[in-house]
């Protein structure tokens, strides 16, 4: 039950389309796009979407710590990394270019928790130790698995992580939050964290209310060390005898050890194998939705919190607001939708007033999150750009691939449309002042109007 009264009213969660697409050049790769859903000019995309599901569909959220986009087989690695994923996608809704709202964890699934952004939610610690407030999710805000279990929702919550847990006030509206035994991110953990899902779903799937099951996977998370034949999997003969463990990698960042480009190389393809066996643990976890028959009145959506970064910009494990940090995957599943991709950029917070809308549940009022049922339907974003903050580093991202970060200290302007991996930075070109400072302002706006609201959601 809640632990305060919900005052919700009840909003249109269909966000209007217009203006064009940007698509990122990093996708120039991808599959042929499949034919998208049918529609109607004038249709309510909400209807459109749920004509084939009962009024309360069964929700099963993944997110995955660390996943980045670009090195899945679904958004164009070279590497048939995640194979499973590929294949399921061609019947999902695939967000080509899902950027999350901070860069490591606790701020990013608090974020995805509440629909707000970083300085609205306020956790930007972890305070695995001592709890400080920024490590707690006030219990003062509205979350997701809340808005489900007032619906009548059966609702769980099945995580590898320790950062989702209930002394830092992650279970809200979780009727059961399990943290599963064992190592965190690497030997067995995905298989652990299945079987406890599967447990679940067994008591729970075919239960007269509905499910709504949040599972948090730590593959491909550091160590990169996944059980065999997964761990060599991906080696090509690299020239470097890198283990994937934590404690190295940290003395390369740290300066303790030098390392070498094989290593590098090596060190990416032990992530990439850590992919392809988190993809054989998800395709056990949904493929027992088909065992329970319940796969065409269940939503399956695919997130990441986070990327990774491989020393593209000189640093490692995750942090900074560069791609590799923040482009995540965001993959809906729909019983009766078609599958398509969509090209612009959203918000990978979105995903929750989009879940909220598909299952019939009330908005909330204050969210800073955008539906995406318009942009399922049509293939089209809007034109409001996707906003993201890493500790004092604020970025934006446009519709049209211009990105700016840094905004409070030395700006970095880059244009992702034909610079997908930023390598060069346009804050100093005199072309792009007006533009790099209107940017800036844009940022700073909406950092203000989040900290106001901040405030206005104190008790």
């Amino acid at each position: 039950m809640f632990r305060r009264p919900l005052i919700v009213l009840l909003l249109p969660l269909v966000a209007a389309c217009g203006g064009s697409s940007s698509s990122d050049a990093s996708t120039d790769s991808l599959d042929s796009v499949p034919d998208p859903v049918d529609t109607v000019e004038t249709g309510d995309p909400l209807e459109e979407l749920t004509a084939g599901l009962p009024d309360k569909p069964n929700v099963l959220l993944v997110l995955t710590d660390t996943l980045r986009a670009d090195r899945t087989s679904v958004y164009g690695h070279e590497r048939d990394t995640t194979p499973w994923l590929n294949s399921w996608a061609e019947d999902a809704i695939v967000f080509e270019q899902a950027l999350s709202a901070n860069a490591w964890t606790p701020p990013s699934v608090s974020a995805l928790f509440t629909g707000l952004y970083t300085s609205a939610h306020g956790v930007t610690a972890l305070g695995l130790n001592a709890p400080s407030d920024d490590a707690v999710l006030a219990s003062h805000h509205i979350t997701l698995a809340e808005l489900f279990q007032t619906a009548g929702y059966q609702t769980g919550a099945i995580v590898k992580s320790p950062v989702p847990r209930a002394e830092a006030g992650f279970d809200q509206g979780f009727n059961s939050m399990v943290t599963v035994d064992g190592k965190q991110a690497h030997s067995t953990s995905g298989e652990e964290l299945v079987a406890a899902a599967k447990e679940w779903l067994g008591t729970h799937a075919n239960a007269s209310e509905p499910f709504f099951l949040y599972t948090h996977f730590m593959e491909p998370h550091a160590p990169y060390i996944a059980p065999e034949p997964y761990f060599e999997m991906h080696d090509e003969g690299y020239d470097s005898t890198v283990t994937g463990s934590y404690s190295q990698v940290l003395d390369f960042r740290n300066g303790n050890e030098t390392f070498t480009n094989e290593d590098v190389l090596r060190l990416r393809a032990l992530y990439d194998g850590e992919l392809t066996y988190w993809d054989q643990q998800i395709q056990s976890l949904v493929g027992y939705l088909t065992e329970l028959n319940v796969q065409e009145e269940t939503i399956v959506a695919f997130v990441g919190d986070h990327g990774e970064q491989f020393y593209e910009h000189g640093d490692w494990f995750h942090g900074a607001l560069y791609q590799e940090n923040i482009h995540v995957p965001l993959i809906v599943q729909i019983p009766g939708v078609s599958g398509r991709r969509v090209a612009g950029p959203v918000q990978m917070i979105d995903l929750t007033p989009t879940l909220a809308g598909l299952c019939g549940l009330e908005a909330v009022p204050h969210w800073q999150a955008r539906t995406l049922a318009s942009a399922m339907v049509t293939g089209e974003t809007g034109s409001e750009p996707v906003y993201f903050e890493y500790g004092d580093d604020l970025g934006l991202l446009r519709q049209d691939g211009m990105k700016v970060t840094g905004v409070k200290g030395k700006a970095k302007l880059f244009d992702l449309s034909v610079d997908p991996t930023e390598q060069n930075d346009l804050s100093e070109d005199p072309a792009y002042q007006d533009l790099l400072e209107e940017m800036k302002a844009e940022v700073l706006s909406i950092l203000t109007s989040s900290r106001a609201l901040a405030s206005e959601l104190k008790p």
